[in-house]
């Protein structure tokens, strides 16, 4: 009967090893990360965007984010104070006059280290970035819920360049026919437009107002779902009803009053606009479509309009050249036709060229605005010498789209329908809302970024490019390598945390058997300052990335490195002697 098999010592004192291991890494880092989760509540609770019932959800969620900084700290700490026992237990001591090497005597702080590291690197990729949404939508993405909450407390709120004031907010729910996801009604409430010296520009007054914010596509359109892929519409539209009100511009002494006056803006999702968001595959996917990023969408748009602007006016002026009419319609059914010898730049507008001069009088711009009327269809022919075409590209950015104004000055206006008798002289005539058809928008809103880019080659290329597709196509590549570098910035920072934390176990391990006659926290603090510096290298490797893409990325790998070299010097000390 053979004995029973002994198992070997260096099996038993691994085993023993990683247990107490594993027992203080789960202690450490509880302790820290709820330190850390803990003071990363206090600024959001103190500047009111976080609720106090929130306050026990917001620090749970932050303690997974937390994990990335804590991880490394803790499990160095970990490793620094097993060793330092097994050392001062002469455990060290016993394991090499029984043969265990020095290398076998890391080998448990080595397999944690490994298993860490991998267990970090996928929170980060994975875990980590859906915290940090549900974080983010706790204290900003509700939006109403911020907006009653700086009112109630008699603050002024900046919204679509417009300061909001009311003496009350409250929220309700809305309709669901509405399509709406949040409806907040405000009393007594006045909202002030100022330039950009900040002096008021338009005022307006109401007892009521009610506010609305709808889910919106990437393409600026109201969509009735909610969802987007990452679970939340890319964009919100807040649609923003004043009822009964006054409104007064610049030096009027008296307001004009209506019913109702309605502002509607467009708000960006945050999770829409920072890397940080979004998970491995979602950030590789950012390389095929990068317009999932708002601030690469709205550059897109900007693109997009300017191109079909471009456009537009192109086939306007062949037309009015070759002798044909120029038919524009807009969305409520009407139509303009439009007769001329074609247009030139006029500064921010396009000067229609008047048609040649006849023997029955001078050469004029025709204009015949054709509408829905009772009966058939109602005809107004527009005659004048100085008519232009202004390109209007909306309000601001988040609301970029496409529309022709006509502008006609000193024009006179004849019915085509019934008495033909022309009207008297006008000083100005203005039609705007109108569109050629098809809608040149329309091909290029489907078009990717780096397609539309290719687009407008043609027209970068020529000698005298329009100015608005040659900046909005400078900006769009500018955003595109911005994000480019963003992206692969948070990857090498990701990859780079989870290496450091296996180094920095290694460390600690190391560091306390070299050491041993130290005390624990002397000790630890060998593997703590290291441990720092190469975080510090890799915060700011991931901002000098921005100007400099190598220099960056050999920054937040040195810190990395230099630790490892350090574990590595101290390890052949400790085996030498």
């Amino acid at each position: 009967m053979h004995p029973p098999m002994r198992r070997r010592p260096s099996i038993t004192l691994w085993r023993a090893t990683i247990a107490d291991l594993a027992k203080l890494v789960v202690m450490s880092t509880v302790v820290l990360v709820s330190v850390i989760a803990f003071a990363a509540t206090v600024k959001p609770l103190s500047d009111g965007t976080l609720q106090a019932g929130d306050l026990l959800r917001f620090m749970l969620l932050a303690m997974v984010p937390m994990l990335a900084y804590a991880l490394p700290f803790a499990a160095g700490f970990a490793a620094t104070l097993v060793y330092h026992r097994v050392a001062t237990d002469n455990e060290a001591t016993a394991a090499h006059a029984s043969g265990i090497s020095h290398r076998s005597l890391v080998g448990p702080a080595a397999a944690v280290a490994l298993s860490l590291a991998v267990g970090l690197a996928g929170l980060n990729e994975f875990v980590i970035p859906r915290f940090l949404q549900e974080m983010q939508r706790i204290i900003t993405v509700d939006l109403a819920r911020l907006l009653a909450q700086e009112i109630q407390r008699g603050k002024a709120v900046r919204v679509s360049g417009m300061m909001v004031y009311a003496d009350s907010a409250r929220r309700a729910v809305p309709d669901p026919s509405s399509g709406a996801t949040d409806y907040l009604l405000l009393a007594k409430m006045a909202a002030v437009e100022t330039d950009a010296a900040g002096a008021p520009v338009t005022e307006v007054t109401a007892n009521i107002g009610r506010l609305w914010l709808f889910p919106v596509a990437g393409d600026g359109q109201t969509v009735a779902a909610p969802e987007s892929e990452a679970g939340r519409p890319p964009m919100s539209r807040v649609l923003m009803r004043l009822e009964n009100a006054v409104i007064a511009r610049g030096d009027e002494a008296l307001g004009v009053a209506r019913d109702y006056f309605e502002i509607d803006w467009i708000v960006p999702n945050a999770f829409r606009d920072n890397p940080k968001y979004l998970t491995m595959f979602e950030l590789a996917r950012l390389k095929d479509h990068p317009e999932r990023m708002n601030f690469i969408e709205l550059r897109r748009r900007d693109l997009v309009y300017a191109l079909a602007g471009y456009e537009a006016l192109r086939s306007i002026d062949r037309g009015l050249k070759s002798g044909r009419e120029v038919r524009l319609a807009d969305d409520r059914g009407r139509e303009l036709i439009l007769r001329g010898s074609g247009i030139e730049p006029a500064g921010a507008a396009w000067r229609i060229i008047p048609l040649p001069a006849t023997p029955e009088g001078p050469g004029q711009v025709q204009a015949e605005l054709v509408r829905a009327a009772e009966g058939g269809r109602g005809r107004t022919l527009m005659i004048s010498r100085d008519a232009r075409l202004v390109v209007d590209r909306g309000p601001d950015q988040a609301n970029r789209t496409f529309e022709l104004r006509l502008e006609m000055k000193r024009a006179r206006t004849r019915d085509l329908g019934g008495d033909q008798q022309a009207a008297a002289e006008r000083a100005e005539i203005a039609v705007t809302g109108f569109k050629p058809q098809p809608d040149p928008a329309a091909e290029y809103l489907k078009m990717p970024s780096r397609q539309l880019l290719k687009e407008a080659s043609p027209v970068l290329a020529s000698e005298s490019p329009d100015p608005l597709v040659r900046d909005a196509a400078r900006e769009l590549d500018r955003r595109l390598g911005t994000l480019s570098i963003a992206v692969l910035s948070k990857q090498n920072e990701r990859m780079a945390l989870a290496f450091s934390c296996a180094v920095m176990v290694l460390t600690g391990a190391v560091t306390a058997l070299k050491f041993s006659k130290k005390l624990p926290l002397t000790v630890y603090l060998w593997t703590f300052f290291p441990a720092v510096a190469t975080l510090v290298t890799i915060s700011g490797g991931q901002q000098l990335m921005e100007k400099s893409l190598v220099a960056g990325i050999v920054m937040m790998w040195s810190g990395v490195a230099g630790l490892l070299l350090y574990t590595w010097l101290m390890f052949r000390s400790l085996a030498r002697h």
